[in-house]
């Protein structure tokens, strides 16, 4: 009955959301989750791929995922990538690492956020050590 009760629920959420109804961006994404998953959802949810006309052969390289909302990716460092998508009027952009232990393998979500708000979600850097820490609200 719970199983029931909470797939009904989820089916109502993806209802309400495809039809344009105030989405909570904070829980639409978790960390650690595979780009490909991610990709899937937002696409369900009505979110269309906005990736940079710009970004190159090497990006989708850096990237693994032939995925149209891919934007570019970071050349140095831990190798980010930033995944950028539209709903209406609002932007979302998807920062992901590459899999764990530079394994061959789907990046998965670092973090997400809203480009018209600003806020962020998942997991941020500080600034003083650049250690990953929950992104503030």
């Amino acid at each position: 009955m719970l199983l029931l009760a909470l797939l009904g629920g989820a089916g109502l959420a993806l209802a309400q959301q495809r039809q344009g109804e105030n989405l909570d961006l904070a829980s639409l994404l978790r960390v650690g989750e595979p780009i490909g998953m991610a990709d899937q959802r937002l696409l369900q949810l009505g979110w269309r791929p906005a990736g940079s006309a710009s970004s190159t052969e090497l990006d989708r390289e850096r990237s693994s995922t032939p995925l149209a909302s891919l934007s570019g990716c970071s050349g140095t460092g831990q190798g980010y990538c930033r995944f950028d998508y539209r709903r209406g009027t609002a932007r979302l952009a998807v920062i992901t690492l590459p899999a764990a232990g530079g394994l061959q393998g789907e990046p998965r979500v670092l973090r997400w956020l809203d480009d018209t708000s600003g806020r962020r979600w998942g997991q941020c850097q500080s600034d003083s050590s650049g250690e990953l820490i929950p992104c503030s609200p």
